[in-house]
């Protein structure tokens, strides 16, 4: 476990940077990055999506663009935390990183609540999220400093 607390920073740095190359993929291929999150929630292929509505296609693909971003923006701030502050032991940087757990594992509960077409398996956000969520929050607390530590 000593391994771990030392170097479970590097983890949360590939996390990190994972939310960078999937933030990339979105920006660049849009909607057809992931077409299970369409379907899972309209029922509907992207083709048939389209074919609906080109309004509506041309929306769902301009936010998974935006969103891209989001992740590219989100998963560079936290591998720079995460590879300076959080490194060096800074207790406020330890702190701060506990926003990837809370928003891995808030992923799932837009869908839920957003609700998925009848018959449609979850897309594979609703399963990340929550693996995220456990990773980094386990690795978090093996990491967490102590009373001693001047973190």
């Amino acid at each position: 476990m000593g391994w771990l607390a030392r170097h479970g920073w590097v983890l949360l740095f590939g996390l990190a940077l994972t939310m960078v190359i999937f933030g990339v993929t979105d920006i660049a291929a849009g909607a057809t990055a992931d077409p299970a999150i369409a379907r899972a929630l309209t029922g509907m292929t992207l083709a048939e999506l389209e074919a609906e509505s080109a309004a509506a296609y041309g929306l769902f693909d301009f936010m998974t663009r935006v969103n891209g971003w989001s992740l590219v923006l989100i998963g560079g701030l936290l591998a720079a935390i995460v590879f300076i502050p959080f490194r060096r032991g800074e207790r406020w940087a330890w702190s701060v990183t506990w926003g990837l757990p809370l928003w891995a594992a808030a992923v799932p509960l837009f869908y839920i609540a957003t609700g998925l077409a009848a018959g449609e398996a979850p897309p594979p956000p609703m399963i990340s999220g929550p693996i995220v969520a456990i990773v980094s929050a386990g690795l978090l607390l093996v990491t967490r400093p102590h009373p001693a530590d001047p973190r």
